[in-house]
């Protein structure tokens, strides 16, 4: 068993690096064969190891392989860009899969149309790039609350900037990443961005879709969020925030409503290391007492190269519903090529 998993592993890191010297060697004749930039290719990846220690009973303390992705990005011309991208450890499943493979076309300055696999516009942490995150881990809040697997689906997406507006509106499958798609009508989701000043942002986001509250079931009952969030990009100091309320229709003629946000804080000592503080909470049931799940995050980040970092966070978890539910202590290593 573990020879297998040691073979897959060298397997993984075998075709990563045919790959990388695979579109070095065509971004080289491309450039050499041709007096145009186009097209163009660059290899984007990254591999993120970790080690926990999650002080919940019953969980050994170990080191794991926690995501691992590699893919092109290319411009064809000044308007169309692609991108695809394959996931070989994805949590929760850690199984081969297509992360994202998507095709943007600029129509002018103020309108681009994205068609493919990609991340949903919703919020702060749902559409960025997790390498970008300053935590290790997107907040518990946020990933309960999302409704997409890998926060992507199938779809068409139109973005842009008008002055200090900028926004994104999908219309797509809405059952996620990688699935077929088994209820007719579509799910939209969107955001819009407010820029009140050069380093302050305020956004709104929502949804609106159906699911299928039993798979066997061609019955679908309905769901909404909506999300508020803000940002200020300063340096030294950086915050951020969201607030995220998320309600379904249930099958029995009732609703369920749920709700989470975080604040975060950081601070960049110098271009290498940064701190940062988080308070998150999430409720899964605003009707019910005592299902309150908080955690109050610290961490470090060392900046190696570029996005290649060593990053320290601890978490002080309280759960309600388990007592049990207790610590996590996390280390990784990030590397991005």
């Amino acid at each position: 068993m573990k020879l297998n998993r040691i073979k897959k592993i060298q397997s993984i890191l075998l075709f990563a690096v045919s790959l990388t010297v695979a579109a070095s060697s065509a971004t080289a004749q491309s450039a050499e064969n041709s007096q145009s930039t186009f097209p163009s290719y660059d290899v984007r990846g990254f591999v993120q190891q970790q080690f926990f220690y999650d002080e919940s009973p019953g969980v050994p303390a170990q080191f794991t392989l926690y995501r691992t992705r590699i893919g092109l990005q290319g411009t064809l011309s000044d308007r169309i860009r692609v991108n695809v991208i394959g996931g070989f450890v994805e949590p929760p499943q850690n199984t081969p899969r297509l992360v994202q493979a998507f095709m943007d076309y600029r129509v002018n300055e103020h309108l681009s149309i994205r068609a493919g696999q990609f991340l949903m516009p919703f919020g702060l942490e749902g559409p960025e790039v997790i390498t970008l995150n300053p935590a290790i881990e997107r907040t518990l809040a946020v990933r309960r609350l999302n409704t997409f697997s890998m926060f992507r689906d199938v779809g068409i997406q139109a973005s842009g900037n008008i002055s200090r507006l900028n926004y994104a509106i999908a219309l797509v499958n809405g059952t996620g990443a990688n699935q077929r798609e088994q209820i007719n009508p579509k799910d939209i989701v969107g955001r819009i961005g407010f820029q009140l000043a050069d380093n302050v942002e305020a956004g709104i986001s929502g949804h609106v879709g159906n699911y299928r509250p039993d798979p066997a079931d061609e019955n679908y009952e309905s769901r909404y969020r909506l999300g508020v969030d803000l940002n200020f990009a300063g340096d030294p100091v950086f915050l951020r925030g969201e607030y995220i309320l998320r309600t379904e229709n249930l099958p029995n003629g009732g609703d369920i409503t749920m709700n989470g946000g975080y604040v975060l804080a950081g601070y960049k000592f110098s271009r290498q290391v940064e701190g940062i503080a988080r308070y998150e909470f999430y409720t899964p049931n605003t009707d019910l007492d005592d299902n309150l799940l908080q955690a109050f995050t610290i961490g470090a980040n060392y900046y190696l190269v570029r996005r290649t970092r060593l990053s320290v966070n601890y978490e002080f978890r309280d759960n309600q519903l388990n007592p049990d539910f207790g610590n996590l202590f996390t280390v990784q290593l990030q590397l991005v090529l």
